[in-house]
């Protein structure tokens, strides 16, 4: 069976100020951007294989700025310590919530929307700082 092309979408109340959000504090890479009045308007980027868009709120859409989630399983070990690293070296903000019996680690954008990650079912799932090195967490 073919895999489809899915993107998840989160609506931001200002896509230029988001676009330097998740390239320069999150260290996503830009595929693809659209511009209104010289000012990124909706743009995709991407990050260990992850795409998201990312669009600025109007009329129709203002309601869901700031209300997106996705969830980010991660599969093993390496997929584990590369967030990790990645959460240090760009000193990126992070909470953790229990989702179900497993620490999930959350990153919230400017406008709220959240990106979940958690560990695979091998990887520590009674551990209480699953993601990151003691000392960095933003809890």
């Amino acid at each position: 069976m073919d895999d489809w092309y899915a993107r998840a979408v989160f609506f931001v109340k200002d896509a230029e100020r988001s676009l330097h959000f998740y390239t320069e504090k999150l260290g996503f890479s830009v595929e693809w951007k659209f511009e209104e009045e010289g000012r990124a308007f909706v743009f995709q980027v991407k990050l260990h294989g992850f795409a998201l868009i990312v669009i600025q709120g109007y009329l129709e859409t203002e309601v869901r700025v700031g209300h997106g989630r996705v969830f980010i399983g991660l599969d093993d070990g390496e997929q584990t310590e590369s967030l990790r690293r990645q959460i240090e070296e760009w000193h990126i903000e992070t909470t953790v919530v229990k989702w179900g019996n497993t620490p999930t680690r959350v990153i919230r954008d400017l406008d709220g929307n959240e990106l979940f990650f958690w560990p695979s079912l091998s990887e520590g799932a009674d551990d209480d700082q699953p993601l990151l090195a003691p000392g960095t967490d933003a809890t």
